[in-house]
């Protein structure tokens, strides 16, 4: 019985098993017609492996860029907080402070999610249009308005590439099953080709066996296949 790959195999290891089939077939002039689909299978897997490492070093840089955008984000909220505070000469049970820090404090504001200091920046802003002349708002509302807006792009950005990459992973585990699927087949033909040969179906197959540790030679072969 031929081994199935894992499902969590990742597309680069898959394809260098496809690879390894494919020239173990090439090798035999009877099995040759059955290579190129191997071949075929092979660059499929190592365009999904590529394509994984550009997503996720998309999302790597999506995360970069968030963090920092969250770091600036909750500096401005606590500069934001010390200006109120002064404006309100010190006092937190009075305007403008209590119009703007209403259940919430700056240092609370900072430990929030992404979502909802995007949503808390807003809310800011909003209230800061209602009297847009004060210096208060002068200062702060482009202040603000930038850091909010680059907060939300930058988690945006992240959550698209986050999505792309679940994507990738869908591809992938099709591609695990579409290898299976031809393993199976493979081995059939194989057995019709060499009918009462084991050992010689197997040796086509010997790329899909776990690897066992490494021997004395150096050489890690796959189990079952010493002669």
């Amino acid at each position: 019985m031929a081994t199935h790959l894992r499902e969590d195999m990742a597309a680069q290891t898959a394809a260098d098993i496809c690879a390894a089939i494919t020239s173990a077939l090439d090798s035999d002039p009877i099995t040759r017609p059955l290579a190129p689909l191997w071949d075929a299978l092979a660059q499929k897997g190592d365009g999904l492996a590529a394509q994984r490492r550009a997503l996720e070093r998309a999302l790597g840089r999506a995360r970069a860029r968030l963090s920092v955008a969250d770091a600036r984000w909750d500096a401005e909220t606590a500069s934001f907080g010390r200006d109120v505070v002064n404006e309100s000469d010190g006092r937190r049970d009075r305007p403008p402070y209590t119009r703007f820090f209403v259940g919430v404090t700056p240092s609370d504001a900072q430990a929030f999610g992404v979502d909802r200091e995007v949503k808390q920046g807003r809310a800011w802003i909003e209230e800061l249009g209602r009297e847009p002349d004060v210096a208060l708002a002068t200062k702060w509302t482009p202040r603000l308005s930038n850091a909010t807006d680059t907060l939300e792009t930058n988690s945006k950005e992240r959550e698209a590439a986050m999505s792309a990459l679940a994507l990738q992973g869908t591809s992938e585990l099709l591609y695990i099953g579409e290898i299976n699927v031809e393993i199976d087949k493979l081995e059939g033909a194989l057995l019709q080709h060499f009918p009462g040969q084991p050992k010689r179906v197997a040796s086509f197959l010997a790329a899909t066996k776990p690897r066992r540790k490494r021997n004395d030679d150096g050489d890690e072969g796959p189990s079952g296949s010493e002669g």
